[in-house]
């Protein structure tokens, strides 16, 4: 009877310790919007404080900040959306399951996230537009190319971005969520928990496939 008891409770420990290992395994790869002059911008703070907020809300967050020499270019641009299939594809190398994997860009990285879901071409990884699909093209972007789970999040007084409706291949996952926040292209760099939670809740949803 004791050795029953003994073999039951590590059993519940390693089921204990897969459901943390499961938790701690949602990936998400975070790309700030462009115009940082600097590295004492306000805005550095805003992304520094958005990815806290992604960190306890379970992932682990890669988060790289650029000012706007090494990342407003075309070429830069391109170049980042280059590492950030690499990134991806060496995690899924590592055997992440490719579920387990969000890439969620803000502005221009919003165009990032969809250069880099052609380059991934990986239909089970997650990808969210924070502020939808660029009004104006300022990097060549291949919509046809674009693959993996889609969600887009933008604001309807939003100048810059608008609704992606159209623009995706079709037979993509794909969801548009509208909000009202009446705050526009900058609601998605806000710190309030108020304006937080109207995207970060949808891309929490999303990454674990609701």
């Amino acid at each position: 009877m004791k050795r029953l008891i003994v073999v039951l409770a590590a059993a519940s420990l390693i089921v204990g310790s897969l459901s943390v290992a499961q938790a701690a395994e949602k990936h998400l790869l975070y790309l700030h919007g462009c115009c940082i002059k600097s590295n004492n911008d306000p805005k550095v703070r805003a992304y520094e404080t958005i990815v806290q907020e992604l960190k306890s809300a379970g992932f682990n967050v890669s988060f790289e900040l650029h000012t706007a020499d090494s990342y407003d270019s075309n070429f830069h641009a391109m170049a980042y959306a280059e590492k950030i299939a690499s990134q991806v594809r060496d995690l899924l190398a590592k055997g992440i399951a490719a579920e387990d994997i969000t890439v969620a860009g803000y502005s221009l990285g919003s165009r990032i996230t969809l250069v880099a879901s052609g380059l991934i071409a990986n239909p089970k990884v997650n990808f969210v537009l924070i502020a939808g699909c660029p009004i104006k093209e300022t990097i060549p972007i291949d919509y046809s190319k674009v693959k993996g789970r889609v969600l887009s999040i933008r604001d309807t007084k939003d100048e810059k971005f608008a609704s992606c409706d159209g623009r995706l291949p079709k037979g993509i996952t794909y969801k548009e969520i509208v909000l009202k926040s009446g705050e526009g292209h900058a609601v998605f760099r806000q710190t309030d928990e108020k304006y937080l939670k109207l995207w970060k809740e949808p891309l929490v949803a999303w990454s674990k496939g609701e």
